[in-house]
């Protein structure tokens, strides 16, 4: 019996392949709301509409990279490309999450939103908006009282970690469509 089924699983592997198309399912570049015919990416430096100082330039490179890392979009200039990525920075919130038995913060929340906006350059079509779109996952980092070089380092790497889940968010929103 278990021979039997060995022989006929290459002929259900290439029924399965042939079968896709029919489903809906396709192997594109891009998918959800960008043509095929989009080849470039412009993603100029972030809006910083928040009081942390750099917040833009950290989610911008994080965006950037999520594109670089992908593949299927070429980084271009904003007069070059297919595709402008603007986004705007509108929260920015720390929220402290845990404290010491003397009521000092012992440890903070990130979380990170933007406003974004994909738009197509030719026909300067709207193909994507979203308002406060947020990171899914909150980052924290802990506090070292006595020593605030050690903090800014902690802060420093949650922000990094929130805005690369951000970044994988927005890449998702505008290759996949969800």
């Amino acid at each position: 019996m278990e021979m039997h089924v060995k022989n006929k699983l290459p002929a259900l592997l290439i029924m399965w392949v042939m079968l896709l198309p029919s489903c809906g399912y396709r192997l594109t570049p891009v998918g959800g709301i960008v043509s095929e015919d989009a080849k470039t990416i412009a993603i100029p430096v972030f809006v910083n509409g928040t009081n942390e100082p750099n917040v833009d330039m950290t989610l911008t490179q994080a965006v950037v990279n999520e594109f670089l890392t992908d593949g299927r979009l070429k980084i271009a200039s904003p007069d070059d490309a297919d595709l402008i990525l603007r986004c705007k920075v509108v929260k920015f919130d720390v929220t402290p999450i845990a404290y010491t038995t003397n009521t000092y913060v012992q440890q903070y929340n990130i979380s990170i939103s933007v406003d974004a906006r994909l738009t197509e350059t030719k026909s300067n079509k709207v193909l994507w908006q979203e308002k406060n779109l947020g990171s899914v996952f909150t980052a924290s980092y802990p506090v070292t009282l006595g020593d605030i070089t050690v903090t800014k380092i902690a802060k420093q790497t949650a922000m990094t970690s929130a805005s690369q889940d951000l970044a994988s968010t927005i890449r998702s929103r505008v290759l996949e469509g969800f």
